[in-house]
Formats: C-alpha cells, sequence, structure tokens
C-alpha cells in the first residue's frame, strides 16, 4: 500500500512538472502591449508605430487600427519601441512604457524613468522601422531607384515594307538630399521597298540635383548626348550645370526652374554629291558655350497616372541668335505593380542644320511599359 502511495505522489509530482512548463512556454505568447484611453478603455495588442498624432496598433479582433495620441494616458510594451527625440538629440530611445503626466509624459527605460515634454513624444518607431529610414537618408548610390521601361515595334509588309522599332528608358533616385535621373530614348524605322532609313535618332543623358543648405534652392550637373542620322548628326554632347529654384514641391505637383551654362560639341559627318544634293557638304564640327534655361513639372493624376515634362533652351552665346531647344513629356498610366501603359513626346529643334536637312524632328512613341525599383 505504501509503495503504491508513493507511486502516486510522484506521479503527480511529475504531472505538476509537466503542467507548469506548459505554462511557462505559454506565458511569452499570452503577453502583449497595453493602451489605455483617457474614458478608460483599454486594448491589448501590439503597437507598431506613432507618426502624424496618429498610435497604429493591433489587435486580434480589429487588426491595425489608428489611435489618436491625445486620447492615449498609458502605453505598456512586450517589447521596446525607439522613441525619436527632436534636436538636438541624436540617438533614439528605448522605452517600454508611457504614461502621460498632465502635460508631460513618463517614459520607462531599461535604465530608468524620466519625465519629456509632451511635444518630445511624437514618434515612434520599432528596430526594423527605424533601421530602414536610416537607410534611406543615406543609400548607396546603386540602390533607391525607380524607372519604366519599354520596347515597341510596328511592322507594315504587302503594298508597304517598313519596320519601326523604339524604345525608351527613365530612371530616377530621389532622396532626402538630392536627386539623380536618366534617361534614353531611340526610334528606328527602315522602308523596304525604298531601301532606305526613314528614322534614326537616339537621345540619352544623366542629371544630378543637390539640395543647398537654402530652402527651395538646389545645384545641378548635366549631360546629355544626341544622334540624327538623317540630320547627319553623328554626335552632339552638352555638359554643364547651375542652380534651380524648386517653385512647387507637394506630393502631387512639383515644379522647378534652372539656369546654367553648358559647353556643347556636335559633330555632322560628310554628305557626299547625289542626285538630292549636287554639291557635296563637307563635315562640320561646333563648340560652343551656350546658356540653359530650363524646367521640370511633374503632376499625379489620382492613384495610377502621373505626367512629367522637362524642356530646356540652349541659347548659343557665340553667335547670337542661333539656339537649340529641347523638350520631354511623358503620360503613365500604371495599369498593375509592373506593367503601364506609357506615352513619351519627344521634340529637338535646332536653328542652324547642315544644309538640306530639316531644323526640328519630333519623336512620339506609345505602348506597354515595364516598371521596376531597386530599394
Amino acid at each position: 500500500m505504501r509503495k503504491k502511495i508513493t507511486f502516486c505522489f510522484r506521479t503527480h509530482r511529475i504531472a505538476v512538472f509537466l503542467l507548469s512548463l506548459v505554462v511557462a512556454s505559454a506565458t511569452p505568447c499570452l503577453r502583449a502591449d497595453t493602451v489605455t484611453l483617457k474614458d478608460g478603455t483599454r486594448f491589448t495588442g501590439t503597437a507598431t508605430q506613432l507618426a502624424g498624432g496618429k498610435l497604429t496598433f493591433t489587435t486580434s479582433f480589429a487588426g491595425a487600427i489608428p489611435i489618436d495620441w491625445a486620447s492615449v494616458t498609458a502605453l505598456t510594451l512586450d517589447k521596446p519601441l525607439l522613441l525619436i527625440l527632436p534636436a538636438p538629440a541624436t540617438q533614439p530611445l528605448a522605452v517600454t512604457a508611457i504614461q502621460r503626466e498632465g502635460a508631460s509624459f513618463t517614459v520607462t527605460t531599461p535604465s530608468g524613468t524620466q519625465t519629456l515634454p509632451a511635444a518630445s513624444v511624437t514618434l515612434l518607431r520599432t528596430a526594423a522601422a527605424q533601421q530602414a529610414y536610416e537607410a534611406s537618408l543615406h543609400p548607396s548610390w546603386t540602390h533607391a531607384w525607380s524607372g519604366s521601361a519599354n520596347v515597341n515595334f510596328a511592322f507594315a509588309r504587302g503594298n508597304s515594307n517598313t519596320t519601326t522599332v523604339g524604345s525608351g528608358i527613365n530612371l530616377a533616385r530621389p532622396t532626402l538630399h538630392d536627386k539623380s535621373t536618366a534617361y534614353f530614348n531611340s526610334l528606328y524605322t527602315r522602308d523596304g521597298i525604298l531601301n532606305s532609313t526613314t528614322a534614326n535618332t537616339t537621345n540619352a543623358g544623366l542629371r544630378y540635383d543637390h539640395n543647398s543648405l537654402l530652402p527651395h534652392l538646389f545645384g545641378y550637373v548635366s549631360q546629355d548626348f544626341n544622334t540624327n542620322a538623317l540630320q547627319d548628326l553623328t554626335l552632339r554632347s552638352i555638359s554643364g550645370g547651375g542652380a534651380g529654384y524648386h517653385a512647387r514641391n507637394t506630393p502631387r505637383q512639383t515644379l522647378d526652374l534652372s539656369g546654367g551654362v553648358v559647353w556643347t560639341h556636335e559633330n555632322y559627318s560628310a554628305i557626299p554629291a547625289s542626285a538630292t544634293e549636287p554639291a557635296a557638304v563637307p563635315s562640320i564640327t561646333n563648340s560652343f558655350v551656350a546658356l540653359n534655361l530650363g524646367e521640370q513639372f511633374t503632376q499625379k493624376f489620382g492613384a495610377s497616372s502621373s505626367f512629367t515634362e522637362q524642356g530646356n533652351l540652349y541659347p548659343n552665346m557665340n553667335q547670337l541668335g542661333q539656339f537649340e531647344a529641347n523638350f520631354t513629356a511623358t503620360l503613365n498610366t500604371q495599369i498593375n505593380k509592373i506593367l503601364s501603359w506609357e506615352t513619351t513626346l519627344n521634340d529637338i529643334e535646332v536653328t542652324n542644320p547642315p544644309p538640306g536637312t530639316q531644323d526640328n524632328d519630333i519623336i512620339l512613341t506609345t505602348g506597354l511599359s515595364f516598371s521596376f525599383a531597386r530599394k
């Protein structure tokens, strides 16, 4: 009988031990953040951020909900959140609890408690969100790019025999302090019946803008290239820089005005004598200083459409009255995260083209575009 009692007692102790292990292991899963409102309402869940006067709090019954921070009297955190303090503070403060005390807050940190004015407790982030934010301030030059690319084809056979190929790429890398942009577009058309090329032009360029310490002002450098076989333009290079003014800068609309100086170097190939051009034209090389008067405009329409436009006028300082002008406009309508429909108009004009060529070239392309981004 004694052995039986001893066995039952030991069995009971083992069961209690196993039950305590289950409870102990389950306890962390049951822990959660707690937020208390002024009217006494209390929620349990997970606080993820405080921004714009709203505390984002995720509950099991309603998902993520925004709570007016002015209505919160206390916040207790299972895992610390980072309190981002205003300047001159440079390091965030890890907090595990926040208690409203009139016009101030008492915050609890691993090293103790301290009282802060209400104006200092307006921004909370997770460690991962803070790391992503800091990375966005100083991304490497190969990251934070976004843009679109398109290729379009047109073929005609039968009474006609033409082939047209167009392509375009637009890239942008905006940060808090600067902006890098790049573009490329080309158009090629071949008439198989006449055995001649009716279009063959390429435009490309890079630009870097850097915001100055003064509001609305920025400096920039740019490099553009143009070729046009039908104008006998082997290569035009436009290099320069200057300063600009952010005349309009909102999430939906921007307008930048700029002015500067550029160096233009262009080569036109020789034109041999022919039935249409009895006298041969020698190759031409032009190099000159020009002003750069420019503007850039963007506008968003709804949630899926955007319009971008850029114009540059280059008055020739060596030959007054002569100039070059470049205008580009793009309308993009997003279909889904990857595809969009994009229409681009590019117009380049020179006032002193080689004899027998036109002074204005217009390229219009439209078709599907592929959007991409590298974070």
